[in-house]
């Protein structure tokens, strides 16, 4: 069963509301860490065109990174970003999806990705630095987010009561 894509419209409101909610959920970090890795990693893959992805993902990165005190601000996040956006892209046309649960576990594959790709690349533009457990609440929270998203995107409005 192949499972139809939503529509580029709603992908980008998504994505920007996201966006907003990367720099609104400032002051709490650990609650903007999962705000992130579901725009890079659920969202913006699916913006419509590679090129829209890789620009929301790369504007998460910079959000982000601009958001924290004690970051290095050297662009690592958003290259990291772009490039599991653009992976996350290639691997949703090349294997679609069959369920719920191959979404969570190609998240979970993804996630790891990125939390590994994200601080090799802040490494190599600034030095050693911590690692922090943003991954870890991002992991925990993973099937919450996941299926949020999988609702929002591949089922299709609920139809209404009444």
């Amino acid at each position: 069963m192949r499972i139809l894509a939503p529509s580029a419209i709603r992908q980008n409101l998504l994505c920007a509301a996201a966006l907003g909610l990367v720099f609104l959920s400032a002051p709490f970090p650990r609650l903007q860490i999962v705000i992130h890795v579901l725009l890079v990693l659920a969202l913006a893959p699916r913006a419509g065109s590679p090129l829209s992805g890789a620009l929301w993902a790369g504007a998460a990165g910079w959000a982000l990174e601009g958001s924290l005190r004690l970051y290095p601000h050297l662009g690592g996040t958003a290259w990291a970003d772009m490039t599991l956006t653009l992976l996350a892209g290639w691997m949703a046309g090349r294997w679609p999806l069959e369920g719920v649960k191959s979404w969570l576990a190609r998240l979970a594959g993804l996630l790891v990705a990125h939390t590994l790709l994200v601080h090799l690349a802040v490494r190599l533009a600034s030095g050693p630095h911590a690692w922090g457990f943003g991954w870890l609440w991002s992991l925990l929270s993973l099937p919450v987010w996941g299926w949020a998203v999988w609702r929002l995107m591949y089922t299709g409005p609920s139809p209404r009561l009444g």
